[in-house]
């Protein structure tokens, strides 16, 4: 266990030096996640493939109440699904007019047709 806190923090380390000038740049028009989704997708995909292969949690870790597999082949498939779907989360947090801030309401002004288009003055009449 204490190896596998251990790879999610160096994890979570590195997607947060990736992302750094990403969020830097999120005053510009156009937002991107640049190459910190995939990177982020990739270190916590591994994370979780090599921790199943090696038992980090555990003999026979489950998520509700179906088994992991352990076998290289299953702990690399469950490593993928796990690094698609930070890539995807990372993308639903970062696009101001998809993901969290559709579902959420946010930027209601700034959005056109699912794009941006920042904030702009209401036209005089």
């Amino acid at each position: 266990m204490r190896r596998f806190i251990t790879a999610l923090t160096v994890a979570a380390v590195t997607a947060g030096a990736i992302a750094m000038p990403t969020l830097a740049s999120a005053q510009d028009a156009q937002y991107t996640t640049g190459v910190a989704g995939p990177v982020a997708g990739a270190a916590v995909g591994t994370a979780v493939g090599v921790g199943l292969y090696h038992g980090w949690y555990g003999a026979a870790p489950a998520i509700g109440s179906a088994a992991l597999p352990t076998t290289a082949a299953g702990a690399a498939t469950v490593g993928g699904i796990a690094g698609v779907g930070t890539v995807a989360a990372i993308d639903a947090v970062f696009q101001p007019c998809r993901g969290f801030h559709a579902l959420f309401g946010a930027n209601k002004g700034a959005c056109v047709n699912g794009e941006y288009v920042g904030y702009q003055p209401r036209p005089m009449r």
